[in-house]
């Protein structure tokens, strides 16, 4: 125990156990955010999972019970956690920080619920029940983040795919007008306004492509990560991991940079594959998807060529 008189609920008593807690989470937090990390996508994925810590943190300082709530097993939970973090290994910091950080939020919002009146102080069986819904809950939280992020990509590519149109079209106006063009000035200015247009659209069709790949990837992503949720079979350890690896938050920041979202989403993917040993969804769509290329592929042209032989 963290207090050596015997422990009575009371506003007091309450308070104090909340302040100790607020300042050993702050610290934590802030020690996590100014650590050594190998290599950016560490720091990335630990940014990521202290920040909603941080925010529910902040949100705990602010919550205010009666003061009749028995909250000492659960603040000692969260001292308890921050002290056997202590002790581990630099070798073992991300791996253990996205341990630590997802029990450490599950106590800070249960407490918060307590003092809150949303539900009442359980006890360690009906903790562990409440953190799988916990999880559960936040998991489908951040499937439904990631729905909506899909759809994003995918008006996105939509819209492009008008804008590629509408260039198209422009080209296919000032080719024939240069095809029926006999004064160099005016040829010369009509070719420049074609290679213009055929540079910009050259880049609209790579911004498309990326688009399209992050569509579909995100789209397999949410399947294996909706299969981890709904398997009744798969432990909660899977589900935990599942939602530290949808990075909603940094996708977020890229939602407009296509080629920058594409990278986040392919280390997503991979990263819920491994956990999702289980599932039967194919990769053929992805393989299918090349992100680093805008040529037709040989199905696409082999496709036209027979189109072109039946017109002909």
């Amino acid at each position: 125990m963290f207090f050596k008189k015997k422990y009575t609920p009371s506003v007091k008593a309450n308070n104090q156990l909340k302040e100790k807690a607020i300042n050993e989470l702050t610290a934590f937090i802030y020690s996590v955010e100014k650590g050594h990390f190998d290599t950016e996508a560490d720091k990335d994925a630990v940014m990521h999972i202290v920040a909603e810590l941080s925010e529910d943190t902040k949100a705990l300082a602010n919550t205010v019970g009666t003061g009749n709530e028995p909250i000492d097993g659960i603040a000692n939970n969260i001292l308890d956690l921050l002290k056997d973090f202590k002790k581990i290994t630099e070798q073992d910091m991300l791996h253990r920080i996205q341990e630590v950080v997802d029990d450490l939020d599950f106590y800070v919002n249960l407490w918060r619920d307590v003092l809150n009146g949303d539900t009442v102080v359980p006890t360690e069986e009906e903790s562990a029940q409440i953190k799988m819904r916990y999880t559960r809950r936040k998991l489908a939280a951040r499937l439904e983040e990631l729905k909506e992020m899909e759809e994003r990509f995918g008006d996105s590519s939509r819209r492009v795919g008008k804008e590629i149109t509408a260039i198209e079209k422009d080209i296919a106006e000032l080719e024939a007008s240069l095809a029926k063009e006999e004064g160099e000035r005016k040829i010369s200015e009509l070719y420049k306004n074609i290679t213009a247009e055929k540079t910009k659209l050259d880049s609209l069709n790579v911004r498309r492509s990326n688009y399209i790949t992050c569509y579909n990837m995100l789209d397999t992503i949410y399947l294996n990560a909706s299969e981890i949720l709904d398997a009744s079979d798969f432990v909660g350890e899977q589900i935990r991991k599942a939602k530290i690896l949808l990075n909603m938050g940094k996708l977020k920041k890229v939602i407009t940079k296509p080629e920058k979202a594409v990278h986040i989403i392919e280390r997503m993917y991979k990263d819920i594959k491994a956990t999702n040993e289980k599932t039967k969804i194919s990769d053929a769509k992805i393989a299918a998807v090349q992100t680093d290329s805008i040529k037709a592929s040989d199905d696409a042209l082999a496709y036209k060529e027979a189109l072109n032989n039946k017109n002909n």
